[in-house]
């Protein structure tokens, strides 16, 4: 190799010298440079890769962050997660019945910030899942957000669905099996009856045979889960009470439209007079000090006190609600 290196500078400085004499000291400088040229090539290739993997790394994260995104929240009596599928948005195309005024006013950019939520509560030692999203099939991420705070499918002991649209439901079963292997699961009854006994339903109720519970609007669930007739967006559409908390479903599509206007309904909503009435009858509910909603469909945290929905930052991962 050195051979090759003294013929390739000498054939060089021959080049560019007028005698054609070759000076060793002129080629031990060029050695030199061909050297040095080589080492910082080396070290440009080392930092571009290294760059290149910071990228993918970032890029992975970014994704994890969107896909297995948990906020968690302290309660008097118990703990809740918000387990967050999608960051999604809704746009005015859903509000066709809305003053298009109405609309550019409170979704200036045609859409407004919406998610897609699950919520697990720990109390009196067992968890309770409210709803199950899409389904991993589907793009839904609810059994790595399990994951991410320790807990398991098996883990879970009641599952209460608020009503049976796909991406309330979804997430009970992979292919035909159950994912949940000991939960019990309770349906609002109005929800599993007529048109709503379709082939994903079929599907749950072999997947969950005994396991599956029909209940009556205004009892409770385990004992410890007060129901509330939330109908209009489905005609079983339940809320659940759990202590200070109501998880309210669907009620909400868009919070910076229908908080401010619950007279505004998406076209999800399957009777809109009766949504309108209920988001209003529920609304009251919530103006009682304390009262706090989480929501299937609510932005950030998917949590709102007071009607205004709480928003996370990175750092503010918990947030103790006990006052």
């Amino acid at each position: 190799a050195s051979h090759d290196w003294l013929r390739l500078c000498g054939t060089f400085v021959a080049s560019t010298t007028n005698s054609g004499v070759i000076h060793p000291e002129k080629i031990v400088f060029l050695q030199k440079i061909f050297l040095m040229s080589r080492i910082v090539c080396f070290f440009c290739a080392f930092a571009l890769l290294l760059m290149s993997c910071q990228m993918t790394t970032e890029q992975q994260l970014h994704e994890n962050e969107i896909r297995t995104c948990v906020y968690r929240f302290d309660f008097q009596n118990f703990e809740m997660w918000t387990l967050q599928y999608v960051r999604s948005r809704m746009s005015v195309d859903l509000f066709p019945d809305v003053d298009s005024s109405l609309l550019r006013r409170l979704m200036p950019i045609g859409d407004a910030e919406s998610a897609i939520n699950v919520f697990l509560i720990h109390k009196n030692d067992r968890y309770f899942l409210f709803d199950t999203g899409l389904g991993s099939y589907s793009g839904g991420a609810l059994l790595d957000n399990l994951a991410a705070i320790g807990v398991s499918p098996a883990d879970i002991d009641v599952i209460c669905i608020t009503h049976v649209h796909q991406d309330h439901i979804g997430g009970l079963l992979s292919h035909d099996t159950a994912v949940f292997p000991k939960a019990r699961v309770y349906f609002p009854e109005k929800e599993i009856e007529g048109p709503y006994k379709n082939e994903t339903m079929r599907q749950i109720g072999k997947a969950y045979a005994s396991r599956i519970y029909a209940f009556m609007i205004g009892g409770t669930v385990e004992g410890c889960i007060q129901t509330i007739d939330a109908s209009g967006h489905t005609p079983g559409h339940a809320v659940y009470k759990v202590d200070e908390l109501y998880i309210i479903g669907d009620l909400i599509h868009a919070a910076d439209l229908q908080i401010p206007h619950p007279e505004c309904c998406a076209i999800y909503d399957e009777n809109p007079e009766r949504a309108v009435a209920t988001r209003k009858r529920i609304y009251h509910l919530l103006e009682e000090p304390g009262s706090w909603a989480a929501g299937m469909h609510l932005p950030y945290s998917g949590v709102m006190h007071q009607f205004k929905v709480i928003r996370y930052n990175k750092k503010d991962f918990n947030k103790n609600c006990k006052n």
